[in-house]
C-alpha cells in the first residue's frame, strides 16, 4: 500500500474518463490516491460506477472523502466559486482509496481522518 499525491496540473488537461481511469488504476492497485480539487459530480459518479464494475475478489470498490469549506454561509459559497473560476477547480483535497484497506473515513470542515483496517 502506498499514497500518490496528484497535482491538479497532472490532471487538469485530462479528458474526464482519462481521468477515471488513471485514479482507477492506482486505486485498483491498492494505492490510495491524493488531489487538489474535487471531481465533477458526474466524473465521481462514473469513478464510483466503474469501480463498481470492477468488483471482484481481488479489488472491493473505493472509498471517496473531500477536504474543503463547505459553509453553507454566502460569502464563503461566493468565494469557493470566484476560486472555481479563477482556477478551474473547487478548493480542497479529495481521497479516493481502495475500499478493503480503508475502515472508515471521519471528516468535518476541517479535518479528514482515514482509519485503515
Amino acid at each position: 500500500m502506498g499514497v500518490q499525491v496528484l497535482s491538479y496540473g497532472a490532471i487538469k488537461d485530462m479528458e474526464s474518463e482519462e481521468r477515471i481511469k488513471k485514479i482507477l488504476s492506482i486505486v485498483k492497485k491498492g494505492d490510495i490516491v491524493m488531489f487538489e480539487g474535487k471531481l465533477h459530480a458526474d466524473e465521481e459518479l462514473q469513478l464510483t460506477t466503474k469501480a463498481l464494475e470492477s468488483v471482484s475478489g481481488k479489488f472491493s470498490g473505493i472509498e471517496i472523502a473531500h477536504l474543503g469549506d463547505e459553509s453553507k454561509n454566502f460569502v464563503s459559497r461566493l468565494k469557493q466559486h470566484v476560486v472555481k473560476l479563477l482556477n478551474g477547480h473547487a478548493p480542497g483535497i479529495t481521497v479516493v482509496g481502495p475500499s478493503k484497506l480503508i475502515k472508515d473515513i471521519k471528516m468535518d470542515p476541517n479535518n479528514l481522518e482515514i482509519l485503515f483496517k
